[in-house]
């Protein structure tokens, strides 16, 4: 899984195109893959790209990626998406339920060899966050998510937490967990730090394109200080810079 090498930009593909053709939509992932994006992540979830496309064109687009080799993420808490993206060679399930919201997750996980991205959240549980500690009910819900999956026998190493607070569309605090990132990487597994646009618009009042950039960078510096994982966001281009202009000394020292 290489969870320990220095912090990706995992790019949520956002195709140019609505209705595009499988060739079509391979070919703009593969730019958006030149463009940056270490892995290009599809997320099926309902406020993502790909929540009105159809199971078995994401499942084609991950074959048609990884044949190029093109590392895949699928984000997703549907159990039959998951054992598609699966099958079809997806590197990486990311699933801000924790593998909860869907009862036969915890299967795909166990029986696939791929990495799992684990949020807080659990259906059976109401809202991760209804008052209190904030850090404390978040990481508690990662550990709750985190052992699950360690019982049905997925190795520590397939894992990474996922850092990105506000999993509902409606959260109007996103980015409330960004302030206690250091609790999340105490827990001693990778960290994926999220920059989605929900968050980044929620992180100020001015939501011209310019401003949103400035907000992901500050995000990208604060995640590759902490040596993160990984950062996730749709616009890649100031990241993508912003990842390299930190690594770069560090791997050249």
């Amino acid at each position: 899984m290489d969870a320990s090498r220095g912090t990706r930009v995992i790019g949520i593909f956002a195709p140019v195109t609505t209705g595009a053709d499988l060739s079509d939509l391979i070919g703009e992932a593969v730019a958006f893959h030149e463009a940056g994006a270490d892995i290009v992540d599809l997320d099926t979830l309902p406020a993502g790209p790909f929540a009105a496309v159809d199971d078995d064109t994401v499942a084609l687009l991950v074959r048609g990626l990884v044949e190029g080799g093109i590392p895949v993420s699928v984000t997703t808490t549907s159990a039959d998406i998951a054992r598609l993206a699966v099958e079809h060679g997806a590197s990486w399930i990311i699933d801000p339920s924790g593998t909860t919201a869907d009862r036969e997750m915890n299967a795909v996980a166990a029986g696939s060899s791929c990495g799992w991205v684990i949020g807080p959240w659990s259906p059976r549980r109401g809202d991760w966050y209804a008052g209190g500690d904030e850090a404390d009910a978040y990481t508690d819900g990662l550990v709750r998510n985190l052992a699950a999956l360690l019982d049905v026998g997925v190795r520590s190493e397939r894992i990474v937490l996922h850092a990105g607070a506000g999993l509902a569309a409606d959260d109007t605090e996103p980015w409330r967990m960004l302030n206690h990132l250091d609790r999340v990487a105490a827990l001693g597994y990778p960290v994926l730090v999220d920059a989605r646009d929900e968050i980044l618009r929620a992180m100020t009042s001015d939501d011209s394109a310019d401003r949103l950039d400035d907000v992901a960078v500050g995000l990208t510096v604060l995640a590759t200080g902490l040596g993160a994982w990984g950062i996730r966001a749709r616009s890649i281009g100031r990241v993508v810079g912003a990842v390299h202009r930190i690594l770069e000394p560090r791997q050249g020292a």
